[in-house]
């Protein structure tokens, strides 16, 4: 289940929440706090095959691959950035996501289940 991080800290160009679980973590951003939700991401199958989805009002979708940056031998870890990763398949993940998040608010919940659902 997701729960939501309270004091989540804060950018300048906007407002955020954070939820995190065990199998996914949630970032949404908001114009303002208070405001029109304007992107998220929704990072997924964490610590096995992590992958993020993404979207945001002005530029649209990108799905990547989190390099954790642990993959490196005889180096120290690196830091995790998002690779790329074509094709995703929003269906599954859209039911997963509506089954664990029913721990947080639902206007978010459902948007963002929503928007996988539109995925294309």
């Amino acid at each position: 289940m997701l729960r939501e991080l309270k004091n989540a800290s804060q950018e300048k160009t906007g407002f955020r929440r954070i939820f995190i679980g065990d199998y996914f973590d949630l970032f949404v951003w908001y114009e303002s706090r208070g405001g029109v939700l304007i992107g998220f991401e929704l990072s997924y199958n964490k610590g096995v095959d992590e992958h993020s989805i993404i979207w945001k009002q002005v530029s649209g979708w990108f799905h990547a691959r989190v390099d954790s940056g642990e993959e490196h031998a005889g180096m120290m870890k690196q830091t995790p950035v998002l690779m790329s990763d074509g094709l995703f398949d929003s269906r599954p993940i859209a039911e997963k996501f509506r089954r664990m998040s029913t721990e947080i608010s639902r206007d978010v919940a459902d948007l963002v289940y929503e928007k996988l659902l539109q995925y294309e």
